[in-house]
């Protein structure tokens, strides 16, 4: 997208809402569009999108899924729906992006090349002042700074509209190598010692170990076994929990599956003796893999089972000819040694006029003005200062 430019009438542009009706048959143009968009997140698929809607507890929930034509053509998408919620512990009526719920990553307006600013403009300025639900809080997630929505906010395309970006998350991608070999050796010496290190010691200690690659299409028994792991290896961490270990979770990612083609993603198994001890489970779109979740044996922790998954898995991807390897959100320390690029994403938020609104966003910018506060004051830890007339001893860090 280029920088924004002054808007131009175009008499044939117009937005429309996509029906619940029409939603369940709109396969075949919601990704047609997306391939021939720049986007390139799975989490964008109709497969993905319509099966988190058809799953969720729609009480109260409506879709507000834009639709942007040129004339008759379909040129592009939003897929929102607004909901009830809390936000800064108060009641709250929330647009947020269809999938929320389900950790999706780099969302956007996804738009036909060309279209992309005229696409966010215009669904923009109608949730803004001619949405057909009233809502308190817009919070768009996951946004990155490759997506449509991203550029059009960052180059001040909507200033002066109180649409706001703010920092998330990163997200940890590798650019893959054409070859496996050449992948490993950019790796730190650190790490290429740390896996053939674990690697030795688990073919020390154990035979029949073997990794396969099975794809995710219509494939319950792999899900089961995914489910049954990361349940165990969370099992072991004391007061910790995992949103993705619920009954939800299960039925949305079971009924997901039951809908990707071949090449949508795949899973990847290690077993030892034919028992499963760890398991990936990765997307693919547009020659991407996307890294979405694990689970691995706690017994074998010390053998670094989940990591060594990781690297076959990388190695499966190169083989198939990817372009990249995405761990996703989150900034676990096993995910940078195989990275060498961050992603940030961001959350683009919006408050309404109503009183929910009104409360919502003045606790959020206290929030937000307190965390400021502290931040600033990180750089005069073990000095006195002087705050509105009183002086104040900046407390050091405490010493391990």
């Amino acid at each position: 997208m280029k920088p924004c430019q002054t808007p131009v009438e175009n008499h044939g542009f117009s937005t429309r809402l996509l029906t619940d009706e029409e939603f369940s048959r709109y396969r075949e143009p919601w990704n047609k569009l997306l391939d021939a968009s720049r986007s390139e997140s799975f989490f964008l698929k109709w497969e993905w999108i319509y099966t988190f809607w058809e799953t969720i507890d729609k009480r109260d929930a409506l879709l507000q899924v834009w639709l942007c034509h040129d004339g008759p053509e379909l040129v592009g998408i939003a897929p929102f729906y607004v909901y009830p919620t809390i936000f800064m512990k108060v009641p709250v009526k929330k647009v947020a992006f269809l999938g929320d719920r389900v950790a999706s990553d780099y969302m956007d307006i996804f738009a036909e090349p060309g279209y992309e600013e005229i696409c966010c403009r215009e669904v923009l300025r109608r949730v803004r002042h001619k949405s057909p639900a009233t809502y308190d809080v817009l919070e768009l997630d996951g946004v990155c700074t490759d997506s449509n929505l991203y550029r059009y906010l960052a180059a001040g395309c909507d200033a002066g509209k109180g649409m706001q970006l703010l920092p998330r998350f990163d997200c940890p991608r590798t650019m893959l190598a054409r070859s496996f070999d050449k992948y490993i050796g950019g790796l730190s010496a650190s790490t290429r010692y740390s896996l053939g290190r674990k690697k030795r010691k688990l073919e020390r200690d154990f035979g029949g170990i073997a990794i396969k690659h099975s794809d995710l299409n219509n494939n319950p028994q792999m899900l089961g076994v995914l489910f049954e792991l990361h349940k165990k290896r969370w099992g072991v961490l004391k007061g910790k929990t995992s949103t993705f270990s619920s009954a939800y979770r299960e039925s949305f990612n079971n009924k997901l599956l039951q809908r990707l083609g071949k090449g949508d993603g795949f899973f990847s198994c290690m077993t030892i003796d034919d028992e499963p001890v760890s398991i990936l489970y990765i997307f693919v779109y547009k020659n991407n893999a996307f890294f979405y979740q694990n689970g691995w044996n706690p017994v074998f922790a010390s053998y670094g089972v989940g990591i060594l998954n990781i690297q076959q898995a990388i190695r499966h991807a190169i083989e198939a000819g990817y372009r990249s390897f995405d761990f996703l959100r989150g900034e676990e320390a096993y995910k940078y040694k195989f990275c060498e690029e961050t992603r940030q994403a961001y959350s683009v938020q919006y408050f309404g006029s109503g009183p929910f609104a009104r409360i919502a966003k003045v606790l959020f910018l206290l929030k937000s003005g307190l965390k400021s506060l502290i931040f600033r004051l990180r750089k005069f830890r073990g000095q006195v200062i002087k705050l509105g007339g009183h002086y104040f001893y900046c407390l050091q860090d405490r010493q391990s």
